[in-house]
């Protein structure tokens, strides 16, 4: 797990274009290899430079965000018993800060749509799900606190706080719900995925995605853009590894 994990971040622009200019940088200034230290310093601001940018950004993730955000769940996702809500990191600091503040940005997205679509579904639980590492509570804990916090009953909510991956997910929460319907809310980049990994499972999904990527911004390279980039880049490899490991 953790050498996926280790090569996938190198795969990445950021480290990846990061390691290439620094590499080239030393080899500038403290060695007589000038042509390899242009060459590694040029590609790797290139690489920043382009992952960074409007169009090369929206052409990677535009494919992934093809899916609908469920605008009217009491009538497309009707007679579902179950809102299935993917963790996406918490912060650990305890009981200092309220539970919705110690959820990432994208756990938190996913979080408040998964309420939307739970309270137009009357009779419907949400299931939260993510898990902990050593002695720190499961992230899928943390989320019942925060949907708590927000008004759900705790007798309306379970949890499934053992899965590694998302393909973890999919056969853990299959094994929760059996043959029944799920509405799945997760990022928007990471529905495509999501949904071909539970289906894999035997699971009808209705998908609620949360979180689209944002259209009406500047087109010059910002550290936003290059963010999304990696997010895409990391659901295009993920799909590559479900494929290869007949996941999906």
């Amino acid at each position: 797990m953790w050498l996926k994990q280790l090569i996938s971040y190198f795969l990445m622009p950021f480290p990846l274009g990061l390691l290439l200019a620094v590499v080239g940088l030393a080899l500038l200034w403290l060695t007589a290899r000038q042509r390899t230290g242009r060459a590694l310093a040029t590609a790797g601001a290139a690489m920043l430079l382009l992952c960074s940018w409007y169009p090369t950004s929206q052409w990677f993730m535009s494919p992934l965000h093809r899916r609908p955000a469920l605008a009217d769940p009491a009538t497309a996702a009707a007679g579902a018993r179950w809102v299935v809500v993917l963790g996406g990191g918490y912060d650990d600091t305890g009981g200092a800060v309220p539970p919705t503040s110690r959820l990432s940005p994208f756990t938190l997205e996913r979080l408040v749509e998964g309420i939307r679509v739970y309270r137009n579904l009357p009779g419907a639980k949400l299931i939260m799900s993510g898990r902990g590492y050593g002695a720190l509570p499961t992230e899928a804990a943390v989320m019942q606190q925060a949907a708590e916090s927000l008004g759900v009953p705790a007798a309306d909510i379970r949890q499934e706080g053992e899965s590694d991956d998302t393909p973890d997910e999919a056969r853990l929460i299959q094994a929760m719900v059996g043959n029944d319907r799920i509405v799945l809310v997760t990022s928007a980049v990471h529905m495509q995925r999501s949904v071909r990994l539970f289906e894999k499972q035997g699971l009808t999904v209705i998908p609620a995605p949360a979180g689209f990527w944002p259209h009406n911004v500047d087109p010059w390279p910002n550290s936003d853009r290059l963010g999304w980039f990696q997010l895409a880049e990391h659901e295009w490899l993920g799909m590559l590894w479900a494929r290869l490991h007949g996941q999906i």
